[in-house]
């Protein structure tokens, strides 16, 4: 097996055996086969190529790796961890978001059948709560776009693209594609689900869980944790005991109110920096011209996206999140009378807008006071602020943010469903982190002209990331209690669909290995 780089390939056509050819100057037939291994767009010169890695299976290898664009590769396969040890006792898994759900996937896989416990619905019912929030503002607290199955992230672009490099990866884009994605986000440079797409394969995922012999309950929240010697007994589960040795906590980076009980019974957790911000729209057809160029309305290419960082003159960095092409903003909040916003994408990417979250980093100096729960304080604080008694969002054109002016019409009209309330949003934040915002701006103009003149603003983005974190030693356990293991997002060690995911495989393996290694 070949893994050759760098094959264009013109628009419009599809990679065939014969492209490969032209690229080792060969015959088709010395190719038995090929499997494309990566994909990415090269507009930046007078031409439009896509450009491809692929890896080959070729008659004769050894007179091709004397080339630079040839080396050997193998497909990668997930080495399965062996279970040795199958306590009466079943592993649970608290939080159904992506980590919780490869989580179990893993452990229903190695015949663990795994009990999973999630405060929110199922993505059936979730979706209906959801839509119906998203029309008049009625929220249900135990069932919106932060709570229920699929974590945050059913309810977003569906990105999965990922600064990690792991093997595992590998393991969730295949089960992606079992449970429904396209089978191009195996290889796209920088694949997306969308949200309609999402809320089909979580419940596919969910199902083969439980075809393995797991269990999934919703509405079913982690409500108290029992810890004997050091060791974890049992969950609590409203008035459900579930005696239990092995669990996982996958609980997101909301759950505040779980958090707090389990810092009550001795869980160690410490107090991290997060980010904060608000979307930004702009038209999408003004990112595709900044991106492209030329090739802005070509028919082969999706709606483009960007990401941007900065460092402002205090020191903060600033940055765009989850950027949704063609996508809209949506209401996030988990508690009434509060404010708090997010992106979403359809797999279209079709519609006018393209949205982004641009945070500031928020360090431990805006908020720690003494106490780990802190930072979930502040950003309830930050939502209360923008909320301003109405379920309309905060709202001002950039270019008046930076005069430090009032809009007194938009530059654009907004996606966000429950309307828009004109509001100096220099008001919501800290000066230094305000000021770091405008910085930030001012640079990201520079780097798509018309940033400043035709964006928007819609506030409060405060729910990127966990303000805390749940240390763990090298084999994944919480400090302070054996057998339980704290696990993505929300517990601080990850960002995203695909790093959530992979430590929730990771921390799965972990909990097997410490079944294998216990006496129960």
């Amino acid at each position: 097996m070949l893994k050759i780089t760098q094959i264009k390939c013109p628009p419009g056509e599809k990679l065939s055996v014969e492209h490969i050819a032209r690229k080792l100057n060969c015959r088709p037939d010395e190719i038995r086969s090929f499997e494309i291994e990566r994909e990415s767009i090269d507009a930046r010169r007078d031409e439009l190529f896509f450009t491809y890695s692929v890896l080959a299976d070729l008659r004769n290898e050894e007179p091709y790796l004397r080339r630079k664009d040839v080396v050997r590769g193998e497909k990668y396969v997930y080495p399965m961890p062996a279970v040795k040890n199958r306590p009466a006792e079943r592993p649970v898994i608290a939080g159904f978001g992506p980590a919780g759900m490869f989580a179990a996937l893993l452990l229903a896989e190695s015949g663990l059948k795994p009990v999973v416990i999630e405060r929110g619905k199922p993505v059936e019912e979730r979706s209906i709560d959801v839509d119906r929030y998203f029309q008049d503002g009625t929220l249900d607290p135990e069932s919106n776009v932060q709570y229920g199955e699929g974590g945050a992230g059913t309810f977003s672009d569906g990105k999965l693209t990922t600064r990690i490099k792991d093997g595992r990866i590998h393991k969730v884009l295949s089960e992606l594609i079992e449970a429904g994605a396209p089978a191009e986000i195996a290889y796209q440079a920088r694949p997306h689900l969308g949200t309609d797409r999402l809320r089909v394969i979580v419940k596919n995922i969910r199902e083969k869980i439980v075809s393995l012999g797991g269990e999934v309950r919703f509405a079913a929240r982690l409500d108290d944790i029992e810890i004997k010697d050091g060791r974890l007994a049992a969950l609590r589960c409203g008035e459900e005991r579930i005696v239990c040795h092995a669990a996982m906590l996958c609980l997101g980076h909301s759950a505040s109110d779980t958090y707090e009980k389990l810092l009550g019974r001795g869980v160690d957790m410490i107090p991290k920096d997060f980010a904060a911000g608000v979307r930004v729209e702009h038209p999408q057809e003004l990112i595709n011209q900044c991106q492209y160029g030329a090739y802005a309305s070509h028919p082969a290419l999706s709606a483009a996206s960007y990401s941007l960082t900065f460092r402002s003159s205090c020191g903060r960095g600033v940055y765009s999140f989850c950027m949704c092409p063609g996508g809209v903003v949506i209401p996030a909040a988990t508690m009434a009378e509060s404010l708090a916003v997010n992106g979403m994408s359809y797999s279209g990417r079709d519609g006018r807008n393209a949205n982004s979250a641009i945070l500031v980093q928020i360090p431990q100096k805006d908020f720690y006071r003494g106490s780990v729960m802190d930072g979930f304080a502040f950003q309830k604080k930050l939502e209360k602020k923008a909320w301003r008694n109405q379920t309309m969002a905060p709202t001002q054109n950039i270019r008046d943010y930076l005069n430090r002016q009032k809009s007194g019409q938009w530059v654009l009209d907004s996606t966000y469903p429950l309307g828009v309330v004109s509001v100096d949003m220099h008001s919501l934040f800290s000066e230094e982190a305000g000021m770091s915002l405008a910085e930030g701006f001012a640079d990201f103009d520079r780097r798509i002209p018309g940033f400043v003149n035709t964006g928007i603003m819609v506030g409060m983005e405060s729910r990127s990331s966990s303000p805390i974190r749940m240390p763990r030693n090298a084999d994944g356990q919480a400090l302070s209690c054996q057998g339980l293991f704290p696990c993505g997002e929300g517990a601080g060690y990850a960002g995203g669909i695909i790093s959530s995911a992979v430590d929730g495989i990771r921390q799965a393996e972990n909990l097997i290995a410490f079944l294998n290694a216990s006496e129960f």
